[in-house]
């Protein structure tokens, strides 16, 4: 009895080492494929195929035989177990390999094949149960592994009444044996069919946590594209201010103070230790107010360029404290060099309004009071001459500033013709010269040779060079140098005129082009807005470089080719 007992307890080891070989090999293998695919392209129909295989081989050969000559053998778990979960061709396969073995192992043993092999009579039905098996619940599994096992002992019983190999009367003792088997048969079962089910069930999990992995990196490469395609520059911290990430717009906006830097370089930095890059006070203080879930914005100046940065808190779904937070900039430099344009044209626009009021109601009355001063200049004594040339002057000069007014906003018809550069330049130098010997200066003209003809006004241009070259001469002291240039550069032709004065400060080059801005103790602050609009209307741009203690320079391009459907232009206070 002890040997029998032995014997089962060796059997039911044999039987539940498939389940648990399966168990270990899949929870080491292939996460992807819980039922697999073919034998071998599957893994785990490959890994199955290898459990139950030896498993069966084992069981044969190690079975128990009682003294009348039944033996002892739950191979027929294993197989089934393999059938059942496996798919057609492992099933197949299974069964022909199995079949081959035991063949062999019951040639060794001296035992007949039909002994051995009864659960192979058994096959064709565990092919009809494969589906119901895999559909069904964990105890339907269960008892259907067992109704398979039962099967297979009694005909391992029954096999030897059937061949008349045993008397009935000398077979009864054998009864107890088929029963024990039955009965340790189904405990295994059942023990087999739990393990593989928990096995089945972490493969099912490991599956599921991978598509969810899967397509969460999906979504979080989508995101970091749209991140990178985004025109803010965008990044993000850690409650502890570190860099989570960086959009490529804002990477490629540092890389201006560190061109050779890398975004993984940068994970995990504190903001405020980034390189060369100096952190307004009031940004660190945004970042924590948003840290302590206060949003906020405001306008950063990183000369030359100006953002409008916003600060956002972020919240985790079940985490009330803020875990980090967002930082937003945008780039609104261009925004607000159109903003400061959009000033300018107000403010020509106003002039316009005013210039057009005032031209009547003020030029009239004047030319009346210069008339009669005159008359009063011949008949009074010339003791009270100097008085008389006094007012005059200044009349003269308020009716210089009503024509600036008008040369600067009215509207009027700009007619141009082609012509020279050089040749106005030419005609308008003995004038400048004259000036400039009377202040103790030089002028050098360096005039590139063959400069193209441009579509000018000329007596517009002479204002324009007249105004650049007296202001430059006002700006410098005795022996200064005015120099006056021109070149090509491709589509425009260039027209510099620079001085050697004492410069410009920055603060002041802003605000040059401005109407009624004017360093000067008796300017007008109408030169270089009359200089600006003169460039305008004829399609070309005027800028001024300068650096203090050593001169100012302007510089104006003119375009070769003028646009045929601005022409003839019409110049409109509210546009100029």
């Amino acid at each position: 009895m002890l040997i029998a007992l032995k014997e089962s307890v060796l059997q039911v080891l044999l039987a539940v080492i498939s389940a648990g070989f399966f168990s270990i090999l899949t929870d080491s293998g292939d996460k992807k494929k819980v039922w697999g695919g073919h034998l071998l392209p599957g893994p785990n129909q490959g890994i199955l195929y290898l459990c139950c295989l030896p498993a069966i081989m084992l069981c044969s050969l190690f079975q128990y035989q009682s003294p009348y000559g039944l033996p002892s053998n739950l191979g027929i778990i294993p197989l089934t177990v393999g059938i059942m979960y496996g798919r057609r061709r492992t099933a197949i396969a299974l069964a022909a390999s199995a079949f081959m073995g035991i063949l062999i192992i019951a040639q060794a043993i001296g035992m007949s094949p039909m002994y051995v092999g009864t659960g192979f009579i058994l096959f064709p039905f565990m092919l009809l149960h494969v589906r119901f098996f895999q559909r069904g619940t964990l105890l339907d599994k269960k008892l259907l592994i067992s109704a398979y096992v039962v099967g297979d002992m009694l005909l391992k019983a029954l096999f030897p009444l059937l061949w008349g190999k045993q008397d009935v009367w000398i077979y009864v003792p054998d009864v107890l044996t088929t029963l024990w088997n039955i009965t340790t048969g189904i405990l295994a079962s059942f023990l087999v069919v739990n393990l593989m089910h928990d096995a089945f069930e972490k493969l099912a999990l490991r599956r599921d946590v991978s598509k969810f992995t899967s397509k969460y990196l999906i979504e979080a490469d989508k995101l970091r594209q749209v991140m990178d395609l985004m025109p803010l520059s965008l990044v993000t911290l850690d409650s502890e201010e570190r860099i989570v990430h960086m959009n490529k717009t804002m990477l490629e906006f540092y890389r201006d103070f560190d061109p050779l830097v890398t975004l993984p370089e940068l994970v995990g930095r504190p903001l405020t230790s980034l390189h060369d890059f100096n952190i307004p006070p009031p940004v660190n203080e945004r970042i924590a107010k948003a840290l302590e879930g206060e949003a906020s914005a405001d306008f950063i100046n990183v000369p030359p360029k100006v953002f409008f940065c916003n600060f956002l808190p972020m919240h985790d779904k079940d985490v009330e404290k803020p875990t980090g937070a967002i930082i937003t900039l945008q780039d609104i430099t261009e925004l607000e060099t159109l903003r400061s344009e959009l000033g300018n044209f107000e403010r020509l626009s106003l002039v316009g309004q005013m210039a057009a009021g005032i031209t009547h109601e003020i030029r009239n009355p004047m030319a009346v009071v210069r008339g009669f001063l005159q008359l009063m200049r011949e008949k009074s004594p010339d003791s009270l001459g100097h008085y008389y040339r006094i007012v005059m002057e200044e009349l003269d000069r308020a009716n210089g500033i009503i024509n600036d007014f008008l040369s600067l906003a009215q509207n009027r018809i700009v007619e141009k013709e082609q012509c020279h550069l050089h040749d106005i330049i030419r005609e308008l130098s003995p004038l400048l010269w004259a000036d400039a010997n009377l202040r103790g200066q030089t002028i050098e003209l360096k005039l590139e040779d063959h400069v193209t003809t441009l579509h000018l006004n000329p007596k517009e241009m002479k204002q324009l060079l007249l105004n650049l070259s007296r202001n430059g001469m006002e700006a410098m002291e005795e022996k200064g140098v005015l120099t006056i240039s021109t070149h090509e550069e491709e589509d425009f032709v260039e027209l510099e005129v620079k001085d050697t004065g004492s410069g410009i400060p920055q603060k002041q080059l802003e605000k040059l082009f401005q109407p009624f801005y004017t360093t000067k103790t008796k300017g007008t602050g109408l030169g270089l807005a009359i200089c600006q609009s003169i460039v305008e209307r004829h399609h070309g741009t005027i800028t001024v470089d300068s650096v203090e203690g050593a001169g100012t320079q302007f510089r104006v391009r003119l375009r070769k080719t003028i646009p045929t459907y601005r022409e003839p232009s019409v110049v409109n206070s509210i546009q100029n």
